[in-house]
């Protein structure tokens, strides 16, 4: 796999807003081919390849590196770390209640993590039980794990098998136990559960395999902004904030991985009586992976539910196990407005932009489909710009939300953004997640 390059190769940027030299790197030419997904391992190639051994430094030493993932930029470090775990918060000021993701190159090295030595105070590769984490003697308790259970992956619950087979390198997240040697730090400081996922973006993917250690990885972004899905979105929010920011180019997906929960005790429903619960998955937060396509797995997926849509859990609300679910996020500056779909959805729109004409000297409008929007009132027509962005359909909505959000804001500068909603189907649900959180007033 090559990544397109272009004439960008390196620059350095710094900012009032830390007391750091942040660069960035191109990953852009560099031709990468990758083993099993059981395995791992990677060879590359071509140009720009100086962003591996200067990402493996970073995060071998304890630091923060912005990496491009099919999904969104992630802000990675050691997630066997605990100090290197805080500079994330510390760098985002993300509330540290807000769980993190761990992202994996390999099956193997997620399975490492559940044989390894309890989490230490220590900081960067002095980890022991890391250093030991590649030996023979390692492959051999792996070996006998799956003996002894006569299954395969017997760290992983059998329910995600099938999940991880499809979906798997990719943006969907899965809910497991914690295995000993991950700081609670990566579990906001509260749970017995923590996330993990297996990006497929060839970067990330190197990154990760070169560095021998597992990263927490929550968006590139300051906490609340829209998600980043440009290098320069990352630089931004976080220059003089973190030293490496490695671009790989747009990414693909535009939101976050969708995250299932098959373990904890969420995903099982009573079934009154004295009669065993129903394993019943449930999708935590909706994203690259769409409720229908876990569906098709069969089995207990077919009974797949989601989270405030289907059912409500306090203590999900009070002590959330995964990003996304208890905070506002993805807000630019200027206030959103969501124009939901469904009947005279275009009037209703069309109505929004009117009000907002005769408020502001901007207004930024994002149209899905081929609808068209006007100011009927002259006079605010004639003292108000209106910048309109469009979109053909959800996918390609999910695909620009955030970077139409960051434009509107930042290059635009409008005062007050509207927004076409779409429809709960495909990829409709993660928009509308995203949109809901970052909406100020709907219409």
């Amino acid at each position: 796999m090559v990544i397109p390059a272009t004439t960008r190769t390196a620059a350095t940027l710094s900012a009032g807003t830390g007391n750091l030299t942040t660069r960035v790197l191109s990953a852009l030419g560099t031709r990468l081919e990758f083993g099993s997904m059981e395995d791992g391992g990677f060879t590359a190639s071509g140009d720009n390849s100086e962003w591996i051994d200067a990402t493996r430094k970073e995060l071998r030493g304890g630091g923060c590196v912005a990496l491009p993932t099919e999904t969104v930029y992630g802000l990675a470090a050691n997630a066997l770390d605990a100090r290197a775990v805080r500079a994330i918060f510390g760098a985002k000021e993300r509330p540290a209640d807000n769980p993190l993701i761990v992202h994996v190159s390999s099956i193997r090295m997620l399975r490492t993590l559940y044989h390894m030595e309890p989490a230490q105070t220590v900081h960067g590769t002095d980890n022991a039980a890391l250093e030991s984490a590649g030996t023979l003697a390692m492959q051999r308790r792996l070996d006998d794990a799956e003996r002894s259970s006569g299954s395969r992956w017997p760290e992983i619950p059998h329910v995600y098998h099938a999940a991880i087979r499809r979906f798997w390198p990719g943006p969907l997240t899965i809910v497991l136990p914690r295995p000993p040697c991950i700081p609670i730090e990566v579990l906001g400081g509260h749970g017995t559960t923590v996330a993990f996922r297996f990006p497929a973006h060839p970067v990330a993917r190197a990154a990760i395999d070169a560095s021998g250690v597992p990263v927490a990885a929550p968006s590139a972004n300051a906490s609340g902004r829209p998600s980043p899905t440009l290098a320069r979105h990352v630089t931004h929010d976080l220059a003089g904030r973190i030293a490496l920011v490695v671009d790989g180019g747009p990414c693909e997906v535009g939101v976050e991985s969708t995250v299932v929960d098959g373990y904890s005790t969420n995903a099982f429903v009573s079934a009154g009586d004295d009669a065993a619960p129903t394993l019943s998955p449930c999708v935590l937060r909706p994203g690259g992976v769409s409720v229908e396509a876990l569906q098709a797995l069969g089995g207990a997926w077919q009974r797949v539910r989601v989270y405030r849509r289907d059912f409500a859990s306090a203590e999900i609300e009070a002590n959330p196990t995964t990003p996304g679910m208890k905070y506002r996020h993805y807000s630019p500056a200027a206030p959103v407005h969501v124009v939901r779909a469904g009947d005279r959805q275009a009037l209703r729109t069309m109505q929004t932009v009117d009000r907002l004409a005769r408020l502001y000297a901007s207004v930024g409008v994002v149209l899905v489909g081929d609808g068209c929007v006007r100011v009927q009132d002259k006079q605010a027509l004639s003292s108000c710009r209106v910048v309109v962005h469009r979109v053909a359909d959800a996918r390609g909505l999910a695909h620009s939300l955030f970077a139409l959000l960051r434009d509107l804001d930042e290059s635009d500068r409008v005062e007050a953004i509207v927004v076409q909603g779409v429809g709960d189907a495909g990829d409709g649900l993660a928009v509308m997640n995203r949109l809901d959180k970052a909406a100020s007033f709907h219409a």
